[in-house]
């Protein structure tokens, strides 16, 4: 599918047309998964050899990053399913030109669907205004998703160190899968941030002779945002890492805990064993016949004394620690 957008009364004005059929005045061209007929026919159309998908999977910086006449290349990777657990990363390729941008993509990220519902009111009348708005847009939605994952570790934080409950070890297992949920959601935003960093940079030195001013100092904005979110995701990276390690050290907690338990177990079990074994072995007790009963209750003394005194130790530590 091919998007032309043309510059309108408030805006740009969105046509949906072939190949053959975009208008001269358009300042943006979004090609959505485009058939290679609609490559061709649109290579044809505007005098631009267009990347193929596996060439915009090219992970070099001069495959990702380069200039062909008045035509600068670049392919950024953008977030898409952002609303979702399990965002992914797309490669969106951006040729600028002083005349008009083409856009090749082959899924919806959420800053292509926003910026297509304010474009008609947006003022936009050039390419390079274009290309710095949509960029804008997009370091927008990765602020959000910072906030996002900003507001779950608060929140799980909360959940780690309030008062231990009964399936305080299930819950612990929850959160742990929680906080690898952010952490890849944070790494993702990161690398999505660092490559328009990357962009832009690249954008001011090769569109040097003919961009704007203006442009400029939006470019220049743009990147100092960038700034400030890669620091602010540098500092969660950091609660990620404290909320993980801190989530392991409650779960070694609870399996302690419940290893002291067993030990317990295995010591109520086998003392009592020990005591009843010996005495209830065949051989010439230490008492008169007429206090035959004394061995009985000298063996429940020794079986279940020490095993009183214990719990109550425990039970004794348990109150002083919980206090």
């Amino acid at each position: 599918m091919i998007i032309a957008w043309v510059p309108a009364e408030r805006g740009l004005a969105k046509h949906e047309c072939s190949a053959d059929q975009i208008p001269d005045r358009a300042v943006w061209i979004d090609l959505v998964d485009p058939t290679k007929d609609e490559e061709l026919l649109t290579e044809k159309r505007l005098g631009l050899d267009l990347p193929t998908r596996a060439e915009m999977q090219e992970i070099e910086a001069s495959s990702r990053l380069y200039r062909e006449g008045n035509a600068v290349y670049m392919t950024a990777t953008l977030l898409s399913k952002t609303e979702t657990d399990a965002p992914e990363i797309t490669a969106v390729t951006f040729i600028l030109t002083p005349e008009r941008m083409v856009t090749i993509r082959y899924a919806e990220p959420w800053s292509f669907r926003i910026f297509a519902t304010r474009a008609p009111k947006s003022g936009i009348t050039s390419a390079e205004q274009a290309f710095s708005v949509l960029l804008d847009t997009t370091v927008e939605r990765l602020a959000d998703l910072l906030e996002l994952v900003q507001v779950e570790l608060e929140s799980i934080s909360q959940r780690i160190f309030r008062r231990r409950g009964v399936n305080k070890q299930v819950e612990l297992q929850r959160i742990l899968t929680r906080i690898g949920t952010c952490g890849g959601i944070l790494g993702k935003v990161r690398e999505s941030l660092l490559d328009k960093n990357r962009l832009i940079t690249f954008s001011e030195s090769a569109a040097a002779d003919w961009l704007s001013p203006e442009s400029r100092t939006r470019l220049k904005a743009i990147q100092h945002d960038i700034a400030v979110l890669s620091d602010h995701a540098s500092f969660n990276s950091g609660k990620i890492n404290f909320l993980l390690d801190a989530t392991l050290g409650m779960i070694n907690i609870g399996v302690n805990e419940q290893m002291k338990r067993l030990s317990w177990i295995m010591v109520a079990v086998m003392w009592p064993t020990l005591v009843s074994g010996f005495f209830a072995m065949n051989v010439m007790l230490p008492f008169p016949q007429h206090e035959a009963h004394w061995p009985f209750y000298l063996c429940i003394l020794l079986a279940f004394g020490p095993l009183l005194a214990g719990a109550w130790w425990y039970w004794r530590g348990q109150r002083h620690r919980a206090h």
